[in-house]
């Protein structure tokens, strides 16, 4: 009744779901994955085609005359048989011919089948299918499945179709007409359900277990760029912020910084106007006191000097006695002209002296009479 708790039972763990099955190869990209891998299979027929005709511009040129040679022997052993030799030298032109177009089907039909079996054993998928995003399932995990699906894919490709002009190379035409059709019945049994159904997976696939998916390597890809822009965006973010925070702060201790700069700066100024101060102070003491003293005696050696000099001199001038008066010199007399007629309007000067023919009475200063006759002297 008191006994301990019941302990519940642990939670379930929830199963992951299982990933959704890929979504099947749409028509128009495995119709263009087709497209762009029959492109190149063309480009190494045409290729192929080139070499092989030089090849037999080359045998027919060269071993022509080497064939001809061997065709007159062979007549001249025969006894003279033209028909025969005549067989021998075309049919030795026709074979070598026909091998060198054998040659060059065959190795056709190796391209194919290396293109097919290498890009879905190693890369589960061929260029085509790689360039449309799509891949073969299941490929890549065994080989043989990979083997089985190039086989097929090759035998309904140009495996068949090469075999047929081989055969009608070789004269068998009837046999030659048959592979062809069941070229033809191969192509359309690998082709025509890959473009109904829900997978839509042709003969290859059927017999070699794959299917034909979307790869989501652009989905991916695309993703993938999404995911790493929002992550870059949320660093610049996050960065943006970081440095904005940063950014604060510096201004926050530069302004800081700055006030505490001010204050010292406020301090100094106030320590130096105090200093200043304190030093104009002494300054105006030690003058007011030291310059005082030596300025008040030298202005009072200075007076005494004067003092005593002008007492000096003052006491020098009452011991000299008197120099007597010179008589002030005479006025210097005015040049004698006998043939000078005086001016009857002229005022004489303060220092005029009467001439020896002047009359009495006139050139005196308060005097104003009328001039008189001039008469010229008598003559001895």
């Amino acid at each position: 009744m008191y006994g301990p708790p019941p302990v519940p039972p642990p939670a379930a763990e929830p199963v992951p779901h299982a990933p959704p099955p890929p979504a099947a190869a749409p028509r128009g990209r495995r119709l263009a994955a087709w497209s762009i891998d029959t492109a190149l299979l063309a480009c190494a027929a045409g290729l192929l085609g080139t070499m092989t005709w030089g090849r037999l511009n080359g045998l027919l040129g060269d071993g022509l005359w080497g064939d001809a040679l061997s065709a007159a022997g062979g007549l001249l052993l025969s006894g003279g048989d033209v028909r025969q030799a005549a067989e021998n030298f075309g049919t030795s032109i026709w074979n070598t011919a026909v091998s060198a177009v054998e040659q060059a089907l065959l190795l056709l039909i190796l391209i194919e089948f290396l293109h097919q079996f290498a890009g879905q054993a190693f890369a589960g998928r061929t260029v085509g299918k790689a360039v449309l995003d799509l891949r073969v399932e299941n490929a890549r995990s065994a080989k043989s499945r990979a083997l089985r699906r190039s086989l097929v894919t090759t035998a309904g490709g140009t495996g068949l179709y090469c075999t047929a002009w081989i055969l009608l190379l070789h004269g068998l035409f009837f046999l030659s007409l048959v592979t062809w059709l069941v070229a033809v019945a191969v192509f359309l049994a690998n082709s025509a359900p890959t473009l109904v159904g829900a997978r839509r997976r042709g003969l290859a696939d059927l017999l070699a277990g794959t299917s034909l998916v979307r790869a989501d390597g652009y989905r991916r890809a695309a993703q993938a760029a999404r995911q790493g822009a929002v992550i870059a965006w949320d660093g610049t973010q996050a960065a943006g912020q970081v440095a904005g925070q940063a950014v604060r702060e510096n201004a926050a201790r530069l302004a800081q910084a700055e006030s505490m700069q001010r204050a010292l700066q406020s301090e100094r100024a106030r320590q130096m106007q105090d200093l200043g101060r304190r030093s104009a102070a002494r300054m105006q003491d030690a003058v007011q006191s030291e310059r005082a003293q030596q300025v008040g005696q030298a202005g009072k050696r200075v007076g005494g000097r004067l003092r005593n000099a002008y007492q000096d001199r003052r006491s020098a001038r009452r011991q000299l006695p008197p120099q007597p008066e010179q008589p002030a010199l005479p006025p210097p007399a005015p040049p004698y002209d006998p043939y000078a007629q005086p001016d009857p309007y002229a005022q004489p000067g303060p220092y005029a002296q009467p001439g020896p023919y002047a009359q009495p009475g006139y050139g005196q200063p308060g005097q104003h009479e009328p001039p008189q006759q001039y008469m010229p002297p008598p003559q001895q």
